[in-house]
């Protein structure tokens, strides 16, 4: 089991490390690139291979993204509670608190862990929560949303495009699932590199208090997990990739959105850091019950 463990985890943490090292020695890393690559490009390609790999189960996955949906919407609804209690900057927190990194970890350890299947529904996980981030998230960061952040998030392009080929019963091109899975290809390593990058690069104080609202975030996001699968029915992969992505750390795009309205940035980063490490201890338990 512990093998099994490793050859799950150790590669997702292993890559995320190789870009924190890479900035820590003073090396030069894109970002700006590397994100506008991977999100305007790589993730709508992998978006698109990955429901076109649930085409065969369509019904099952709408009902496993329904789930996300609602698992989202607890989290947030969850984490705006605990703000008004624990008296926390409301704009910062909230967003930081309900996010999940559920597209640079996620993925891959869905991957990793369940297999290509496994990937599919964890894409599908990711979809639902971009919708939220680019409305909710920014709503709540900027306090003001327009229909045109939604026409910006091209992520949302591969996935109506691939409801067009499985709703109308056309097979894609060859040439175009070539070219789709060889950009997605690059997205995942990608994303674990600017991970790494993004977590080297940020700065932050206050431990203490970072230990505690992260352990209280990763514990709400495996309860919301084990709640909602239970609610849905889902056993096996459905509940295992549930669990496993509501169970992510703070999103880095979280940190994004504080730094760009300036909602408590070095507080959000803080919760980044510390929760990710901290998933390094919460992950492998969630993986040994689940395999």
């Amino acid at each position: 089991m512990l093998f099994e463990l490793l050859n799950i985890i150790l590669p997702v943490f292993l890559v995320a490390f190789v870009g924190f090292v890479w900035i820590k020695r003073g090396y030069d890393f894109p970002t700006d690139f590397a994100t506008r690559l991977t999100m305007n490009v790589g993730a709508p390609c992998l978006v698109f291979t990955g429901i076109m790999n649930l085409e065969d189960n369509f019904t099952e996955a709408s009902h496993f993204m329904a789930a996300a949906a609602v698992a989202i919407l607890c989290l947030l609804a969850i984490s705006i509670i605990l703000v008004h209690m624990l008296k926390l900057p409301k704009r910062a927190y909230s967003v930081a608190l309900f996010s999940c990194n559920a597209g640079n970890m996620g993925i891959p350890l869905c991957l990793f862990a369940f297999g290509e299947k496994g990937m599919a529904l964890g894409v599908a996980y990711f979809s639902v929560s971009v919708v939220f981030s680019v409305t909710v998230s920014v709503f709540i960061s900027h306090g003001s949303m327009t229909p045109a952040t939604l026409s910006r998030t091209t992520l949302l392009y591969g996935v109506a495009l691939a409801l067009f080929f499985i709703f109308s019963g056309l097979k894609p091109p060859v040439w175009l699932m070539n070219t789709t899975q060889l950009m997605a290809g690059i997205t995942i390593p990608m994303m674990l590199l600017t991970l790494g990058v993004s977590l080297a690069r940020l700065k932050f104080g206050s431990a203490g208090k970072f230990i505690f609202l992260s352990a209280l975030k990763l514990s709400v996001g495996i309860l919301v997990g084990f709640t909602i699968a239970h609610l849905f029915g889902f056993e096996g992969l459905e509940r295992n990739v549930l669990i496993l992505q509501t169970s992510m750390p703070v999103a880095v795009f979280s940190y994004m959105l504080a730094s760009q309205y300036n909602r408590n940035p070095e507080e959000v980063a803080g919760m980044i850091f510390v929760s990710t490490l901290m998933s390094m201890i919460t992950i492998p338990l969630l993986l040994t019950y689940m395999l």
